[in-house]
């Protein structure tokens, strides 16, 4: 088992702390290429030094922040909307990183699979 330090700044800290945030997501940079589902991400907390481990439950390979953005729900991110994520990953990462490794989202709780798939559409006990 791996365990890789993240620092993120209070924001995302506390969106993961409290929960709001089930999915981290991040250009697949070379440092997180060798993290396998089971492996420690500890965040470190830029401000306040504290910090705040998660097991990742699962991987998510993409090509681009885009198709990321696309086809997961923002609340699992942390975020109400899709242009709200857009904003905050264009000011938080290089685009040159995102097209030479792509993207990954890294779930950081166990992924509620009603929620992910969207069938609460589809059923017909409501």
């Amino acid at each position: 088992m791996q365990k890789q330090v993240i620092k993120v700044y209070p924001f995302t800290y506390n969106k993961i702390l409290g929960g709001q945030r089930k999915i981290d997501v991040r250009p697949y940079v070379p440092q997180l290429q060798t993290m396998r589902v089971g492996d420690m991400l500890e965040y470190h907390n830029l401000e306040t030094g504290t910090t705040l481990v998660r097991e990742i439950k699962g991987i998510a390979l993409f090509p681009d922040f885009e198709t990321l953005i696309r086809l997961l729900p923002p609340e699992m991110i942390g975020y109400d909307t899709r242009e709200e994520i857009r904003v905050r990953l264009e000011r938080m990462y290089p685009q040159e990183d995102v097209e030479k490794y792509g993207a990954c989202a890294l779930f950081i709780e166990e992924p509620d699979v009603k929620q992910m798939m969207k069938l609460s559409r589809f059923d017909r006990t409501a």
